[in-house]
């Protein structure tokens, strides 16, 4: 406590020098000469034979096809992960029941650099074991148990990581209904099982999250602390009876006729409160229909409120319908959704100028979002660009319409909108839709973007050893107000290493707005943050480097 405390002052930090851009070579394509190296020890001593890996992800936004290099250690515990292409990558070791002491979140990597003593320092993970019984005593076989780290002792981003691993972890329950959970980092943990929040359920009952030592209130719960290597056993919990789910059954409807709507895709969205930390809306869309008296019916909904929305063909001129209602302790019957006929945009997308053909644009697509109630569960209507640059949106909402670009194809060409016109005349933000109005003349013009700028970066402290990097937030967006969602792809904020170098590559050239954002130990609210411009290039890079001075928290 003492020394977090001591780390809260010293490290509430305040940015206060500036930018050195200076532009450097063109940019090429990347060779894969650089390298990564260090050693793998336990208590000092090497660790052999241990795989390390070096995660790279090329697209960024977690790309599923992220590159994965790897090497083993040596007699010594050294490791040397060869032919790498400059990037940013995420060093890690495979020892399930090993945990690093040292956290070295991502190494940036410039072309030929060849980067030493990237050290693991593994100890022994510790292990929580127990056992789920009914309430009769019977064993609860199969059951996932969770563990829910208590965020406070976490520097801020660790509890994500820290997170992840533990799901993708098989914590369920054998057959005498007994766990056990291991590798885990020492900290401090609250133990569950059942299911938490409201939803759709698998089965007509289901058991309500339940914490150690057998509570459903999880300000009620045991706080299990884990030490280096340690084992706390009898961490059992016994389920209480189990919650009743229900039935909701609806038909939909032809808003002018009455007549039933069958056939017609539909899906469930909910708006739920997970903790303090994160909250959001969620949906769900499968392969459901209505029958052909355009009914739905959804089976084992747990209580809390919900949207039933409906999800039309692309292209219809239908946009999606929608009902909200709770489910409180009973099955909900009757619910209507009614649909009506949209509106219409059209129009030709065009360049600013003649230097591509308009097949360079024929794998754009236009997205036109207007604002309902259902709009964090619905897709906004679109149209691909044909090759002559025409589109037509149908199934648009009445009200004011927004125009984007929905999508590129390749991440490597970016677009963005210029300005939108109708008719000849320039329109502000949005174009406002009239109910069943088909809306023609219109003029999207659009530009090219080289993304080849990059900004290369290091953050120091002045007089100072830099704090650890979770603490630490990069965020980076174009000082052109005119982008938004105009663009075809947005801008993705660099990450910063262990030794604080950070790096923002395939950016258009233009004016970008840099913030550091500083976190005191622990905490998931910054303390203060300060903003940089600068300045990008086409076929350069910027270099830039960040000084921090410390400053003592007044409070």
């Amino acid at each position: 406590m003492v020394s977090s405390a001591h780390q809260a002052i010293t490290f509430i930090l305040l940015v206060v020098a500036t930018t050195v851009c200076v532009q450097a070579q063109t940019t090429t394509q990347k060779v894969a000469t650089a390298g990564i190296s260090g050693k793998v020890t336990i208590k000092g001593k090497p660790v052999v034979g241990v795989t390390v890996l070096a995660n790279h992800d090329s697209l960024g936004g977690g790309n599923p096809m992220m590159k994965r290099y790897r090497a083993r250690t040596d007699q010594t515990g050294s490791y040397r992960i060869t032919n790498l292409p400059a990037g940013t990558y995420e060093i890690s070791s495979i020892t399930p029941a090993l945990v690093p002491t040292n956290q070295t979140d991502s190494i940036v990597v410039s072309e030929g650099e060849q980067v030493e003593d990237v050290n693991l320092v593994l100890m022994p993970g510790g292990v929580i074991t127990g056992k789920i019984t009914y309430a009769e005593g019977e064993p609860v076989i199969g059951e996932r148990v969770n563990l829910m780290p208590v965020y406070e002792q976490f520097s801020r981003g660790v509890g994500s990581k820290l997170l992840t691993r533990l799901y993708s972890t098989d914590n369920s329950t054998d057959d005498r209904g007994i766990y056990r959970v291991f590798g885990l980092p020492p900290g401090k943990y609250k133990v569950s099982v059942g299911e938490s929040g409201s939803g759709r359920r698998s089965s007509r009952e289901y058991y309500k999250q339940t914490f150690y030592p057998s509570v459903t209130d999880t300000a009620k719960a045991t706080i299990i602390e884990v030490t280096e290597g340690s084992v706390t056993d009898n961490v059992d919990i016994v389920l209480g009876r189990p919650v009743e789910t229900f039935t909701v059954v609806g038909r939909v409807v032809d808003g002018e006729t009455g007549s039933p709507v069958p056939n017609i895709k539909y899906g469930v969205g909910q708006r739920i409160v997970h903790d303090e930390y994160s909250s959001g809306s969620t949906s769900s869309l499968g392969g459901e229909v209505t029958n052909a008296n355009g009914e739905f019916r959804l089976e084992n909904v747990t209580p809390g409120k919900y949207t039933i929305f409906t999800a039309p063909p692309e292209g219809g001129d239908v946009p999606p319908a929608s009902v909200t209602f709770d489910v409180v302790d009973r099955d909900v019957t009757d619910l209507l959704i009614k649909t009506t006929k949209g509106s219409s945009l059209s129009g030709v997308v065009v360049l600013e100028n003649s230097e591509r053909e308009p097949t360079a644009l024929s794998r754009l697509r236009v997205c036109a979002t207007a604002k309902s109630t259902d709009s964090a569960f619905t897709n906004s209507p679109s149209s691909s660009v044909g090759q002559d640059g025409t589109f037509k949106i149908n199934g648009v909402r009445s009200g004011p319409a927004s125009l984007w670009l929905c999508f590129a194809g390749d991440k490597r060409k970016q677009y963005e909108i210029v300005r939108v016109e109708h008719n000849g005349v320039p329109q502000p933000e949005v174009i406002n839709v009239k109910e069943r109005e088909n809306v023609a003349g219109i003029r999207v013009i659009v530009k090219f973007l080289k993304t080849t700028g990059v900004i290369r970066g290091q953050v120091k402290v002045e007089n100072g050893e830099l704090p650890p990097v979770s603490q630490l937030s990069l965020s980076l967006w174009p000082l052109d107000e005119n982008l938004g969602l105009k663009r075809s792809h947005s801008i993705e904020s660099p990450q910063l290493d262990a030794r604080g170098r950070f790096v923002a590559e395939g950016l258009p050239a233009g004016s970008y707005r840099l913030m550091i954002s500083v976190f005191p130990p622990g905490r998931n609210r910054t303390s203060n943050m300060t903003a940089q411009q600068v300045t990008v290039s086409d076929d350069t890079v910027t270099e830039v480097t960040l000084i921090i001075k410390p400053q003592p928290n007044p409070n």
